[in-house]
């Protein structure tokens, strides 16, 4: 009869156990899993900016070239964007115009990628739904465009 009472008692142990356990381990996963989702979404935003840099800096390069190759990577990783929004390419010397387009040799050109968390991460807590995630690349224009 002891044995069968201390049987008993322990079950409802476990039960409590778990019940204060199982949450907490959920609450893990389920952060676990946003920022994992943040941090491909931001390697994937970093890796669009380098190739888009590595399309604006040869000779010849413009930056709607770059902005195509920035979209086109975004789009086969199926990463949603506001068109207009999406790339800014702006000189060391010049923050408000030129790019690759006007760069001269080794000057140094930025690319930012933006682009809005909402409805890129796969999250079920949506830790991260809210403004923006970006990346950017500095990179020197390997030779001025000719004209």
């Amino acid at each position: 009869m002891n044995a069968s009472r201390r049987k008993a008692n322990r079950t409802g142990a476990a039960v409590v156990e778990m019940a204060i356990c199982l949450p907490v381990l959920i609450t893990l996963t389920v952060a676990t899993i946003d920022v994992c989702s943040a941090m491909f979404l931001k390697e994937s935003l970093s890796i669009a900016a380098y190739e888009g840099a590595r399309v604006g800096i040869a000779r010849g390069g413009t930056n709607a070239e770059a902005t195509a190759r920035v979209k086109e990577i975004l789009d086969e990783r199926g990463i949603t964007y506001k068109n207009n929004e999406v790339v800014q390419i702006q000189r060391t010397n010049s923050p408000t115009s030129g790019g690759f387009d006007s760069a001269e040799t080794l000057e140094h050109c930025r690319v930012l990628v933006q682009v809005p968390a909402s409805g890129n991460i796969l999250s079920p807590a949506q830790l991260f739904s809210s403004g923006n995630i970006q990346a950017f690349v500095w990179m020197r224009k390997e030779y001025a465009n000719l004209d």
